[in-house]
């Protein structure tokens, strides 16, 4: 079998090792750049719990709509804030693992609260939850960022 090394790329282990190290460094970089600011996961967490707190004082007809608004907001903010523009609750496989984690624990306390309040009879119950969720979605928010961190320093 033959092949061709002519090396016309003038490629050396010196411009290689470079060449990996910049790549590195550009993983640092992008990684150090990924996290979202205090006031995104607070925004987010603030903006659900007060959505619940709606549906619980049933005016959901306008709270649904500007949760959406908020979100979409919060989202344009933090790619500009931060310079990075990616699927940070999807983007890497340990975000993946703790917003799943995430989206169950949402799923299962709406329903609870929902359940409570309109099955049960128990009063502020779907606002409770929404408590319990905007805590959750705060803390999960920084459990996802550093999760998203270490995976993009890794190259995952």
């Amino acid at each position: 079998m033959e092949t061709n090394s002519d090396n016309s790329g003038h490629l050396t282990p010196d411009s290689a090792r470079t060449a990996l190290d910049s790549v590195a460094a550009s993983q640092a970089r992008a990684a150090t750049r990924s996290a979202a600011p205090w006031w995104y996961h607070f925004g987010l967490g603030a903006a659900l719990a007060l959505t619940f707190l709606a549906i619980s004082m049933r005016m959901a007809a306008w709270a649904c709509p500007v949760l959406v608004v908020v979100a979409l907001g919060l989202d344009q903010a933090v790619r500009r804030s931060t310079g990075v523009s990616y699927e940070r609750f999807t983007a890497t496989p340990g975000a993946i693992k703790i917003f799943g984690g995430y989206v169950l624990a949402l799923v299962l306390l709406a329903a609870a609260g929902m359940y409570l309040e309109w099955g049960a009879g128990v009063h502020w119950a779907i606002a409770v939850a929404g408590g319990v969720i905007g805590v959750l979605t705060v803390t999960s928010g920084y459990r996802i960022d550093a999760a998203a961190r270490r995976d993009i320093q890794a190259g995952r």
